[in-house]
């Protein structure tokens, strides 16, 4: 008997696994978001695909776009545009703060329709890329073409990751699936601490 308590307890005590998640948007809920790029001419080709300028070198000048609640609902900390995120002054110290290497960011001019300032807002990319998947553990499709490895995240899947590779990173894209952008328990945390709205987090530990 005191053996059997005493593993039962060792278990318990047991740590578990890092936890892993996938960040992005949270398209589902809220509506539309009430923005537009108001210089999207000059500077958009720049933005679609987050690799043609990850860390917004190249733009030709500041983006800037105009809060209108016409268009709809007020903006939150976290918004989509063409692959990148928008996010606000308060998401940015957060990122900053807990893995600001993972990121690039360029400050952006917001403007309502008044033609006064609006809140501050960043364009924000991940760019940060790991090869840190462990296969062998992980349940999904893996896809090779002429030599090209692509990893496809449809149907059931389970995503383990290697912490020898993680190291002390908080968030990462994955290689071979680099549009997916990943991060830990740590981040989840501290946006949730704060408050921040518009994030979606999925377990990826989980079917």
């Amino acid at each position: 008997m005191v053996d059997e308590a005493a593993s039962r307890a060792k278990a318990v005590r047991k740590p578990k696994g890092r936890k892993f998640y996938k960040m992005n948007v949270d398209y589902v809920h809220g509506g539309k978001p009430g923005f537009r790029l108001e210089n999207a001419d000059t500077v958009e080709r720049y933005l679609h695909g987050w690799r043609s300028d990850p860390y917004y070198s190249k733009l030709p000048e500041r983006p800037r776009f105009l809060f209108d609640k016409k268009l709809g609902r007020p903006p939150r900390d976290l918004e989509g545009y063409v692959g990148h995120w928008l996010i606000s002054e308060r998401m940015k110290v957060v990122l900053e703060e807990i893995d600001g290497d993972a990121f690039g960011f360029i400050s952006c001019e917001v403007v309502l329709l008044d033609g006064t300032p609006g809140p501050h807002r960043w364009l924000c990319n991940a760019v940060r890329v790991l090869d840190a998947l462990d296969e062998r553990q992980s349940e999904l499709r893996i896809f090779e073409d002429a030599g090209q490895k692509e990893y496809l995240l449809t149907g059931p899947t389970r995503l383990i990751f290697r912490d020898d590779v993680v190291g002390a990173a908080h968030v990462f894209r994955m290689r071979f699936m680099e549009v997916t952008v990943i991060c830990d328990q740590a981040m989840k945390d501290a946006c949730r601490q704060a408050g921040l709205k518009g994030i979606y987090f999925r377990d990826v530990g989980k079917k």
